[in-house]
């Protein structure tokens, strides 16, 4: 795919919707889970569309809703309350977006932790062949 492509997360050509953009508090706040989470699944490539913007990390809403830390009808579209809800919310939704965030957090830190154990098993087979040579 060529990168003037549209993808499901960008507009069409010509188009310019508004965006809301969440700055990292804020998203951490919707998706009811540390500011250090968002930053890691940021880094992970989670939000691609995500940008610095004056020394501070901007993330679309829509990017916070496609990777599954927030379900769309939680993210406000105005800047009134980053934590308004629409009425039709029940708080088993918002509680039930919260533990997906955490899930997936838990998730990407296991990941990275099992890569870690893989590396530091590779080292410690590596260490002993060369002992044994």
């Amino acid at each position: 795919m060529s990168p003037r492509t549209s993808t499901p997360h960008s507009p069409p050509a010509g188009t310019t919707p508004a965006v809301r953009l969440l700055g990292q508090q804020e998203a951490a706040a919707l998706a009811g889970c540390s500011k250090d989470t968002i930053a890691r699944a940021r880094r992970a490539g989670h939000f691609p569309h995500a940008r610095l913007t004056g020394g501070r990390w901007a993330i679309p809403a829509d990017d916070l809703a496609a990777a599954g830390f927030a379900p769309p009808a939680t993210i406000p579209d105005s800047e009134e309350s980053p934590l308004a809800a629409s009425p039709d919310d029940g708080p088993v939704d918002l509680a039930l977006a919260r533990a997906e965030a955490r899930i997936s957090g838990l998730e990407d830190l296991l990941a990275r932790q099992d890569a870690e154990l893989a590396f530091l098993r590779r080292l410690a087979a590596d260490t002993v062949a060369k002992k044994a040579s």
